[in-house]
């Protein structure tokens, strides 16, 4: 998928290079295709890491990096956007001979509106929703050597799951053409997450345990977007060109 960017991109890049006519109006309609690569998130820290720490398991970092796709459509100023990114981390401890997994993915749902643009840069805010699913998976090295036991008793890995959201809020920075009919597109965002609640307990789909600490992780990320996009003008049978 990134080979098939790079090509479209370079495929339009004599349109997205070459200065257009400065008399040429705004197109007041587009639609972007991107990649996310990447997203980098900081968020607070879990609730349940001094759990974790306690019972000889990494603590789940605070950092990650998540990888997706997205796309969004212009009206004139206003433009909405999706997309979506995936995270896979390990993190081991030599010492206790334990491990954690986290995937999460994060999911938004995004209103934009171009501020300031120019020949070849955009600049304005964006508020929207956002969500993460996160997987989380803990192991300890187990001393049982009889492969038939081990099935029978796996209590050497936990899998428990969690979901949080919450208001998205930040501005974006982007190298598009909006006066020509095909242009590539580099965005770079930032933003920080809000919360909706003070926090959601972890959940498992193998056990129906109560007490859990809650989390509801506010984040600051900062993501770079790389896409191919199309700008038309409102009545063109634009359809018929791409």
């Amino acid at each position: 998928m990134l080979l098939l960017t790079f090509l479209a991109t370079s495929l339009c890049g004599q349109d997205f290079l070459g200065l257009p006519e400065r008399s040429a109006p705004f197109m007041d309609r587009g639609l972007n295709l991107y990649l996310v690569i990447p997203s980098f998130m900081i968020s607070s820290p879990s609730n349940i890491n001094r759990f974790l720490v306690e019972n000889g398991y990494p603590h789940i970092p605070r950092g990650s990096l998540n990888y997706g796709l997205g796309g969004s459509y212009r009206w004139n100023r206003i433009e909405v956007s999706a997309d979506g990114a995936f995270g896979n981390q390990v993190i081991t401890n030599p010492f206790t001979g334990s491990e954690l997994l986290r995937r999460p993915f994060t999911g938004n749902l995004n209103l934009n509106y171009i501020l300031f643009r120019w020949d070849y840069m955009t600049i304005g805010p964006f508020i929207g929703y956002s969500f993460t699913e996160t997987d989380l998976i803990v192991s300890k090295f187990s001393t049982d050597d009889d492969f038939y036991s081990l099935l029978a008793n796996p209590s050497t890995t936990v899998k428990i799951n969690h979901l949080s959201d919450g208001i998205i809020a930040g501005f974006s920075v982007a190298v598009q053409g909006l006066r020509q009919e095909a242009t590539g597109i580099f965005r770079l965002k930032f933003a920080y997450r809000i919360p909706f609640d003070e926090g959601l307990a972890w959940e498992s789909n193998f056990s129906n345990f109560t007490r859990t600490p809650l989390d509801n992780f506010p984040y600051f990320f900062i993501q770079f977007e790389m896409g191919v996009g199309a700008n038309w003008k409102k009545g063109d049978p634009w359809m018929d060109k791409f």
